[in-house]
């Protein structure tokens, strides 16, 4: 079974902890208390353990580096890193059975002043290609992020365009309610698919275990946590519309990305911190 450890703390040294020293950690972890922790935490014990290896897998990820983790045969490059989710990867070599166990880490990072974290962004019809929706609702939420003008399609809204709140997208409260409880049907129906996705990912560099890292008071804090129990947290409550025209689908919230470099991608956010099972 797991070890209890749910929430620990990191405070040898001032300031936030990284990806990087988290894979120091793990390669040091007969000295390193927190990767001990984390471990424990995995459900090993550590008198078992006789090799470790951990790396970072980096954001682009290419042909050659999937070889050196031993996927160098897959068929479809682009479709496999759609849903990575993996920021670092640890291998264990376990006496009691001789063989190489792995764990992929997904990692976020927070602080006092920053406590939502992105986990998925992309354009609508790329979400379109994996989660099957209508053409309706691809074009809901092309009006939604902007990457279709609401002006050339009056059809979709419940308002004037001169009542839009801005002349480029369109609110999702703005929608014609019909074409609203569609959108929001399809998501309650789909909920737990969309937050596997999201937060889990698909395929050989999915996420096993999320490990968040807080920063408050120059101090790091982390919580480490079974990716499927955290997808139970974020899965906790209903679809719904948030007070300002965007989407809750549990406790993960769906809006515009905005801003650079690419405006008109739908986003999909968490807050970190609902992970950890006391105040920090």
């Amino acid at each position: 079974m797991p070890y209890d450890f749910n929430f620990g703390s990191s405070t040898a040294k001032s300031g936030f902890l990284t990806e990087k020293e988290v894979v120091e950690k793990f390669n040091n972890w007969k000295k390193d208390k927190d990767a001990q922790h984390w471990l424990k935490i995995m459900g090993y014990k550590l008198e078992e353990i006789k090799d470790l290896k951990a790396i970072p897998i980096p954001v682009r990820v290419s042909k050659k580096f999937l070889e050196s983790l031993g996927l160098g045969n897959i068929e479809s490059y682009d479709e496999f890193l759609a849903f990575k989710k993996a920021d670092l990867q640890i291998r264990v070599y376990v006496n009691i059975n001789g063989i190489w166990k792995i764990e992929n880490i997904s990692v976020k990072k927070t602080t006092d002043k920053v406590n939502f974290n992105q986990v998925d962004k992309r354009q609508v019809s790329e979400y379109r290609k994996y989660w099957k929706f209508s053409d309706r609702i691809e074009t809901a939420l092309k009006l939604f992020t902007g990457e279709l003008a609401p002006q050339n399609h009056p059809e979709f809204l419940k308002i004037p365009i001169t009542q839009l709140r801005s002349n480029k997208r369109v609110f999702l409260d703005e929608l014609k309610p019909e074409i609203l409880n569609e959108v929001i049907q399809f998501f309650k129906k789909n909920k737990f698919l969309v937050i596997a996705d999201v937060l889990k990912g698909r395929g050989a560099l999915s996420a096993d275990w999320i490990l968040v890292l807080h920063n408050k008071e120059n101090k790091s804090f982390w919580t480490l946590k079974d990716i499927n129990i955290a997808m139970n947290i974020y899965s906790q409550g209903e679809v719904r519309l948030s007070p300002k025209g965007s989407l809750w689908i549990g406790k993960v919230f769906m809006q515009r990305k905005g801003g650079t470099p690419d405006p008109t991608k739908l986003q999909f956010k968490i807050n970190p911190l609902l992970l950890f099972n006391q105040e920090i």
